[in-house]
């Protein structure tokens, strides 16, 4: 899984409103590319997947550029407000995305990431990432599978699947606007061997370094997650705000080593240039 699915979604999700650059297999007009730059606030910790031991606000500049052939690439800077030394996880990808007939769109993309700083904010740690998605859409509904593989002191591999309805209503409250909601139902499972090294650093960040987490996972892969995601944006002109809330209840493993139901909200501002065909 992502490093941040909550916030990929509000980050990202203009893009998918503007219009993805891609093409069908019946050849349509292609559509014009777009480049995105933002600013984002969560007031949690950007990765659902660590224990809600502490609180890690975060500040997330990033830009993103979709060509029209379906090529896109993005980079991403995450400033951990709350720690005590200089913290940033820093990420960027390349990847693309082609639809067939409206209906089916798949996706790969590859991620490097550089984490400096406290090591329990990292969540699950890694440096490479690669993603393997697909999506059908049935009018409003969208039905997500997605792949992740995360390289980095362990080997994860996560499997997500992802329920969304997505509403737009334009010309709100005048021509120019646009309102989009598009709650999200999140079933995550994956393989554990993060969860000793994420549970070394938040152990040793609040008992000291002579008292580590000594937990062996049982399985090496699980179910680990059931989350609810609630993002909505507004759109006029060439800016986009964004907003939303997440939920995310642990699986009862995961819960046997103190993890606790998370939650928190993510507000972003963007502004989007969407060049001519």
């Amino acid at each position: 899984m992502r490093k941040d699915l909550f916030g990929f979604l509000l980050l990202f999700l203009p893009m998918t409103l503007a219009g993805q650059a891609t093409t069908d297999t019946a050849g349509l007009e292609k559509q014009p590319g777009f480049l995105l730059s933002g600013i984002t606030y969560t007031n949690n910790n950007s990765n659902t997947r660590l224990v809600n031991a502490i609180k890690m606000p975060a500040l997330i500049a990033g830009v993103s550029y979709y060509s029209s052939f379906g090529l896109w690439a993005s980079g991403n800077f995450d400033r951990y407000l709350s720690a005590t030394t200089n913290t940033f996880d820093a990420e960027v990808k390349v990847g693309y995305e082609k639809t067939f007939r409206d209906r089916f769109e798949v996706g790969f993309s590859y991620a490097y990431r550089k984490f400096t700083g406290d090591a329990a904010f990292e969540g699950v740690a890694y440096k490479h990432a690669l993603d393997l998605s697909g999506t059908y859409r049935l009018k409003d509904l969208s039905f997500t599978a997605e792949n992740s593989f995360l390289v980095g002191p362990t080997k994860n591999y996560f499997l997500d699947f992802s329920l969304s309805y997505d509403f737009k209503l334009d010309g709100f409250p005048i021509k120019s606007g646009s309102l989009a909601f598009s709650p999200t139902l999140l079933a995550s499972f994956g393989t554990t061997y993060w969860i000793t090294n994420t549970m070394d650093h938040v152990w040793g960040n609040h008992m000291g370094n002579g008292h580590m987490w000594n937990y062996v996972p049982p399985r090496k892969f699980d179910y680990q997650f059931m989350s609810l995601l609630l993002p909505v944006q507004y759109s006029l002109g060439h800016f986009i705000l964004s907003g939303g809330w997440f939920y995310s209840i642990p699986s009862n493993t995961l819960k046997e080593q103190s993890w606790t139901n998370q939650s928190g909200f993510l507000v972003s501002l963007n502004y989007i240039v969407i060049f001519k065909k």
